[in-house]
């Protein structure tokens, strides 16, 4: 069995680290590029969403290395995500690959049925090892996301450019390889200290803006063109409100977040519609009441409960009196002209604040 996944945030390390450590070989496949892009749009239904067409790059690349198993997530719900897996699989198949898909759903509180699932593709795994493995990989990613909220507010002082970027990569490989919490506490320490060495410019006015939307968009720099990094060198500290950590634990084990986002939607958006959609909602009113600067809303083009959501936070923005900018994304998008909204947009939040 040879394994691979799709890229989405830091999927593929608690995914490589889990398989691994119960001794699959991994296929991990190139990080999403212009080419996954085009394999992707050339084998997908126009319409499809842009995540769908990129997983769809992801797996042809792998399978092209030599995978022969995919896993993939599942879902529920209004968002065509629950579907992605069956008819990616249908496509692949069409194109004449020999391959195994296997898709898990997220558990929504049931983990044993979830386990039982897994166990269930894998019945000569010892499970004790497995159970070590799983937990050094949420270790790892848990990790890797504290790691990168850290960077995407110290980046917007970096000393020099590109430096706590280089920094933050080095430091992400180092997680990638280590082989015990210690060591991960240590990596992700030693990076935090090392980043803010190197982060030492101060603002008369500093900036913070909000990043909302759809998790992948959010995940996964290449689908919206690093639009966190492109904010930094702008000098604007980031929040993005979608970690993959935080989505996982949650489904797992219904922490009391989900409540949150119903809490902070309420007389906006009562209902969940799919997606993250009610999570957009809930995390705009969030970040107005915490007086953010801004909030940029990022969606893939088609996205159902992000278009939902995006006439929603319109309101909200006008309650809150909090500049509000939707970026939607397809494989047409190009780079000049978002990069020309986003500094529009900053140099309206800097006149907003008087300079």
């Amino acid at each position: 069995m040879k394994i691979t996944y799709p890229h989405m945030g830091s999927l593929n390390m608690i995914l490589k680290t889990m398989f691994e450590g119960i001794g699959i070989e991994v296929i991990d496949p190139p990080l999403s590029s212009n080419k996954t892009l085009t394999l992707g749009v050339r084998n997908s239904h126009e319409f499809v969403c842009l995540p769908f067409k990129i997983n769809v790059g992801n797996f042809i690349e792998a399978l092209e290395k030599g995978a022969d198993t995919i896993v993939m997530l599942g879902g529920i719900g209004p968002c065509r995500f629950g579907y992605y897996g069956q008819v990616q699989r249908e496509i692949l198949k069409d194109l004449g690959y020999n391959f195994e898909m296997i898709i898990l759903d997220p558990p929504h509180g049931r983990v044993k049925d979830f386990l039982k699932e897994l166990a269930s593709h894998f019945p000569n795994v010892d499970w004790k090892v497995a159970l070590k493995s799983f937990m050094l990989a949420v270790k790892k990613m848990i990790a890797a996301d504290k790691l990168e909220k850290f960077l995407l507010i110290q980046r917007a002082h970096e000393d020099a450019p590109g430096i706590t970027t280089k920094i933050y990569e080095e430091y992400i490989k180092k997680l990638e390889k280590a082989q015990n919490a210690r060591e991960i506490n240590q990596i992700l320490s030693e990076g935090m200290n090392k980043i803010k060495q190197n982060a030492n410019v101060k603002r008369k006015i500093q900036l913070r803006v909000a990043l909302v939307g759809e998790i992948y968009m959010l995940l996964e720099p290449f689908t919206s063109m690093n639009i966190g990094k492109t904010l930094n060198e702008l000098g604007v500290e980031v929040t993005k409100t979608e970690y993959l950590s935080d989505y996982l634990i949650n489904s797992a084990f219904k922490l009391p977040q989900r409540l949150e986002f119903k809490k902070n939607a309420r007389g906006y958006l009562e209902r969940d519609i799919g997606g993250h959609g009610l999570n957009t909602v809930a995390n705009t009113v969030k970040y107005a009441k915490l007086k953010y600067d801004g909030v940029i809303h990022i969606l893939p083009f088609t996205c159902t409960p992000e278009i939902i959501a995006q006439g929603i936070i319109a309101k909200v923005s006008r309650d809150y009196d909090i500049p509000v900018m939707s970026l939607v994304y397809d494989e047409n998008t190009g780079q000049a002209g978002y990069q020309t909204r986003i500094e529009a947009f900053v140099d309206l939040l800097y006149k907003r604040r008087g300079l």
